[in-house]
């Protein structure tokens, strides 16, 4: 009788893993048409060799021709981990074969011995409600237990309680430092605006932190009323226009104010923030700059062609100005010839 189809999934390793035999070539006119007969015939006859094939690979595996390993290799697994696995499977089974009791009577002795020794869950539940701590009183009394490691020396102990955080890898953890103004004159309006709260909320702590190790006083997060918009869009015209489709988008925004700064550090501030901007999260700033009384007063004040002390950057070029007029600068530029076109300038 044939092997039912359901059969050849299992059959078709066994045709990989013959060895002893040598494959037989199959032919196959193309030319020539078969009728539905013939068909059946074909499929008779590949059951009968499958069957075939099938007994002589448990006559090999029953004669030790072919061996273990060698299956295992052809059906695609690993030998080392099959046996492994085996031998774990082979100890689990014995354990609980040894666990298991054997006859009624130890059945019955194991169950009393249960019903008298509670597990350890039983006996916290009994020991808190009778308000007892055991932990703590087994310290109390100075009880040690197996699994307890051994006490340190004096002086290894002192080393490692020395050993502290550093304190602004522990300030990640506290809430931002903060800078009091004196004035309280603002120079910046940080205003911060996401569609998610995580990533807003993230990068104003991250902007505060910054703006204090930058020696900026920093207000804020302060939260802001919440942008929400709607719109209604037609899913279809003509006769399904009362088929329509909501969409609302809702932006969260954060107010960071910055307080007697410097207008060179605000806009470093706001480069590196910039700079390692949050995924999400957009960023808008109002800069305020502040000139003193006697630049005003000066305004028509008419400048000469080396005066920078009205610039800012009068006292770094006052200082340039002495150092290339000095002496030390025209011994080491005596042998230094320069170009007729090249011009220094302080």
């Amino acid at each position: 009788m044939a092997a039912p189809r359901c059969m050849r999934s299992f059959l078709a390793p066994a045709k990989r893993a013959k060895i002893t035999h040598v494959p037989q070539p199959y032919t196959k006119a193309l030319s020539r048409t078969k009728s539905s007969v013939a068909d059946e015939d074909d499929e008779d006859s590949r059951d009968v060799r499958d069957s075939k094939l099938m007994d002589e690979l448990k006559l090999d595996l029953e004669n030790g021709v072919m061996p273990l390993d060698q299956r295992l290799e052809d059906l695609g697994i690993d030998p080392v981990e099959y046996k492994t696995l085996y031998a774990s499977q082979q100890k689990v089974n014995r354990r609980q074969q040894k666990w298991e009791p054997q006859t009624r009577e130890e059945a019955a002795k194991r169950w009393r011995r249960l019903q008298k020794e509670p597990d350890h869950l039983s006996l916290l539940k009994v020991y808190k409600r009778a308000g007892l701590e055991p932990i703590k009183l087994a310290e109390k009394r100075e009880i040690t237990l197996p699994t307890d490691k051994p006490p340190l020396d004096p002086a290894t102990q002192k080393a490692l309680e020395a050993l502290r955080t550093p304190i602004n890898v522990r300030a990640v953890h506290l809430r931002p430092l903060r800078r009091t103004p004196e004035h309280g004159v603002p120079v910046c309006d940080l205003q911060l605006r996401s569609y998610n709260v995580r990533n807003v909320m993230l990068f104003a702590d991250f902007a505060v932190r910054a703006a204090y190790y930058m020696g900026l006083c920093a207000r804020g997060p302060v939260p802001l009323p919440r942008i929400t918009e709607r719109w209604t869009v037609p899913r279809a015209n003509f006769v399904f226009k009362k088929s329509q489709e909501n969409f609302e988008r809702i932006t969260m925004r954060r107010l960071i104010q910055i307080q007697d700064g410097h207008s060179d550090v605000v806009k470093a501030w706001l480069a590196f923030l910039q700079k390692h901007q949050y995924h999400g999260v957009g960023m808008k700033a109002n800069i305020w700059e502040y000139e003193s009384l006697e630049d005003a007063m000066r305004a028509g004040y008419e400048l000469k062609e080396d005066d920078y002390s009205r610039r800012r950057e009068g006292p770094v070029m006052e200082k340039v100005k002495e150092i290339l007029a000095g002496k030390g600068y025209k011994e080491a530029m005596e042998g230094f010839e320069t170009k007729a076109d090249v011009e220094l300038r302080p």
